[in-house]
């Protein structure tokens, strides 16, 4: 089994580093994720970079190498999880602590087209209202016997 981290880094006007976008999962659904990403927004996830822990490796090197980094300077971060309490999740959600780390368990395709297409406007309120869509578009038919096309 591997886990993947992949990190999308965004650009403001002008070529500064506005955040860093992370997804971080057991096998390769964070790859998956990408794929999935790319296909549907094209360019702006082709800055995309793989890491990958195998197997016997510790989630909690990337914590500390991330750690590193987000200590060195006040970029924004924000980490997607896929399960919370998954020992990616809790090696990472330590860096919650830190005032430009924001880490969120649950990670799906919602959640991550909304964080990574309001890359213009991060702030606490749009990360929150990233999570109420992403909870949002979660549903469950059963027995659709009939379906019309007014339903939908």
């Amino acid at each position: 089994m591997a886990y993947f981290l992949l990190v999308y880094k965004c650009k403001r006007k002008g070529g500064k580093k506005m955040s860093r976008v992370i997804f971080a999962s057991h096998g390769e659904l964070s790859k998956g994720m990408k794929d999935s990403v790319s296909m549907i927004i094209g360019d702006l996830a082709k800055d995309i970079e793989t890491y990958c822990l195998y197997l016997g490796q510790n989630p909690e090197n990337y914590y500390q190498k991330l750690y590193a980094e987000a200590t060195s300077n006040n970029e924004q971060i924000l980490i997607l999880c896929d399960i919370k309490g998954g020992s990616v999740h809790t090696a990472l959600s330590k860096l919650a602590v830190l005032e430009n780390v924001v880490v969120f368990s649950g990670m799906n395709i919602g959640l991550a087209l909304s964080v990574l297409l309001g890359k213009d406007n991060l702030n606490d309120e749009a990360l929150f209202h990233a999570v109420e869509d992403a909870r949002e578009g979660i549903t469950m038919l059963k027995e659709l016997s009939q379906m019309r096309e007014e339903d939908f």
